[in-house]
């Protein structure tokens, strides 16, 4: 198994909090949530931003790319779903199905159906061609952090701040399971590649591993201080990674549940975690602004290419804003001495 890169380069990605990435299907582009109401597509190798696409009137919680990698789902805070073309930047559509916040959104995997998890407690299923809400499930009393597909797209499972995982018939909304899963909720739900495993992080720090088929949890890390916000399988199922409130990055062995290594470098909490399609990268979205790109073969050469990169679009992005904000000044009118009877009410002189 490779050695984790120690080094990470860091790119400014929004003016606020990032909550919510995404990789597409061939590791190309990445896909930003944030706190500025904007969702983003980059181009990782270049460090840029492609399209930043505006629509969402207030917070932005989740990004997922469609299968194919041709569009991207999103949700936030005005309790919208929208669907955007990755090449375009164009909003294909948005519906409000949910009547609070939309925290959580995944395609079944074939790219027909896609669901969408809210503060209200429900779940909403919509055609991803045309946003029609084909059903709305309730059950959880409170809020769905994470809704996830099964591999082979027919059950659809949800982890709730009301302490415990559910699984839905996708076709009926028939709800198959529930299991009592922890003591101060869900952030977020994710299957293993092979389709037998789902992985939860939870509030309370921990992290856990649960054998849907048998109902049972296979193990729990417990290694963060701070709530776990996101969590991740590589591409083969042999480690996760996990982000905090704690500041850090944690790749554990996803066999047996030891720590590898703590990824440090973001100032404050990390929201969000992904993993390139090919396992060899992972990109992390945090509270101070940043996502970061890690390198987990401290062999490969693309290392170099990416971080060259990434510093100087970031070094070019500074340079621009203090050009934009100096253009700015410049063009503001000279404050004139207050005359008339403006002047004369408000200290100017006669």
């Amino acid at each position: 198994m490779p050695t984790p890169h120690w080094r990470s380069v860091p790119r400014t990605a929004a003016t606020d909090t990032i909550y919510g990435l995404a990789l597409s299907p061939d590791g190309q582009r990445l896909a930003t949530a944030s706190w500025d109401s904007l969702v983003k597509i980059w181009d990782v190798a270049a460090g840029r931003v492609e399209h930043e696409m505006q629509g969402h009137d207030g917070r932005v919680y989740t990004v997922r790319f469609h299968p194919d990698g041709h569009w991207v789902a999103s949700g936030g805070t005005d309790t919208t779903v929208r669907l955007w073309d990755v090449a375009t930047g164009a909003e294909l559509w948005n519906k409000s199905g949910h009547s609070s916040l939309v925290y959580s959104v995944d395609f079944q995997p074939g790219g027909a159906l896609l669901a969408s998890g809210s503060e209200d407690g429900t779940i909403c299923i919509w055609r991803s061609a045309d946003g029609t809400l084909v059903r709305t499930i309730e059950g959880h009393p409170q809020y769905v952090q994470g809704v996830v597909f099964s591999i082979d797209g027919t059950r659809l499972v949800s982890g709730s701040r009301d302490c415990t995982m559910a699984v839905w018939n996708v076709d009926s909304g028939e709800e198959l399971l529930r299991l009592d899963v922890v003591n101060n909720g869900i952030n977020s739900t994710q299957f293993s590649p092979d389709g037998t495993r789902l992985l939860l992080s939870n509030v309370d720090g921990s992290i856990g591993l649960w054998d849907l088929e048998k109902g049972g949890l296979i193990m729990e890390m417990e290694e963060h201080t701070y709530p776990v916000w996101s969590a991740v399988f590589s591409p083969d199922g042999k480690m996760i990674a996990s982000g905090s409130a704690d500041k850090t990055i944690v790749l554990w062995d996803a066999v047996t549940g030891a720590e590898m290594t703590r990824l440090t470098g973001h100032e404050k909490d990390v929201y969000c975690v992904a993993f390139s399609p090919d396992g060899k990268w992972l990109y992390s979205g945090s509270v101070d602004k940043h996502i970061r790109a890690w390198s987990l073969d401290s062999a490969d050469p693309r290392w170099e290419t990416l971080s060259t990169a990434w510093q100087a679009a970031e070094s070019e992005d500074a340079k621009a804003a203090a050009e934009a904000a100096s253009a700015l000044a410049a063009q503001a009118p000279a404050k004139a001495p207050a005359s008339g009877l403006f002047g004369r009410l408000f200290g100017g002189k006669r």
